[in-house]
């Protein structure tokens, strides 16, 4: 008998943190304007979690306890290392509404449009 394959948990939240990296009304209406306080979205918290079940995903994939294409895998490491990247910047501005309207947070979200795509779509 083969290894049995699981899914990870943190597989689902990586996908749901990417679509929030990818959504610009999202971070305005919530990480800046935070219209629901319900909601504790703001990027700190997005990119704590996104840089933590990230890490496990990409490894849950090397281990080969879970399967992704190559190409998924290639995208989400790379959105990976761009968001670590960003994160550890000291150009990075202090406050949401920077990061927001930030030209390299741009680049990011951008990428993580295509990211998630690839993420539902394959």
């Amino acid at each position: 008998m083969g290894k049995e394959k699981k899914v990870v948990p943190a597989f689902a939240s990586v996908i749901e943190i990417i679509r929030e990296i990818s959504n610009y009304e999202y971070q305005s209406h919530q990480w800046v304007a935070r219209e629901n306080p319900k909601d504790y979205g703001c990027y700190e918290n997005t990119i704590m979690y996104f840089l933590e079940d990230g890490e496990a995903v990409l490894n849950a994939r090397d281990t080969g306890r879970i399967e992704m294409t190559d190409s998924q895998y290639a995208m989400l490491k790379r959105l990976y290392d761009m968001v670590d990247g960003y994160d550890r910047s000291e150009k990075r501005p202090d406050d949401d509404k920077g990061i927001v309207d930030d030209p390299e947070w741009h680049k990011i979200r951008d990428y993580a449009k295509l990211v998630y795509k690839n993420l539902v779509e394959e």
